[in-house]
């Protein structure tokens, strides 16, 4: 099996959305922060963002209810430290929702030896994604069927 992955190489990779967007089951306040997390995002940089957004220092800035730390692949691991991070650095006593799920990443492999008869290889690949919710707002209880 080795020998004939080798003779193929990716080319393209469609990505729908290059942010996560997993549906969540609670409501959304219109002030929600979004922060994307990546891999090579530094936290430390990410938390001091968040947090000067949770406590605007002037009266023009609005206030931000619900917080929302997306990632996946790699980013995953420093998503987490960054909402720990949040909720340890912050005054704030937050309601916490994770929501766990998959991301679609769709390649194109072409063969590499043009002289050999190969067909193109379409790959779907699910990447693990999470979605972390704070809130300051109070989340109703879910019942067993609904997480």
């Amino acid at each position: 099996m080795d020998a004939a992955i080798e003779q193929y190489a990716p080319t393209e990779t469609h990505n729908d959305t290059p942010t996560v967007s997993l549906s969540l089951p609670y409501s959304i306040h219109p002030s929600c922060l979004h922060m994307q997390v990546r891999s090579g995002s530094k936290a430390k940089n990410l938390v001091q963002f968040a947090i000067r957004k949770l406590a605007p220092s002037d009266q023009n800035s609005a206030h931000i209810e619900q917080i929302t730390w997306n990632a996946f692949g790699d980013g995953i691991s420093k998503a987490i430290a960054c909402a720990e991070m949040m909720k340890r650095r912050s005054t704030v006593d937050f309601y916490e929702y994770v929501q766990i799920g998959y991301k679609r990443i769709e390649q194109i492999w072409q063969p590499v030896n043009l002289d050999v008869e190969l067909d193109t290889l379409k790959v779907n690949k699910d990447i693990p994604a999470i979605c972390i919710l704070l809130s300051k707002i109070p989340l109703p209880n879910l019942t067993a069927g609904e997480n």
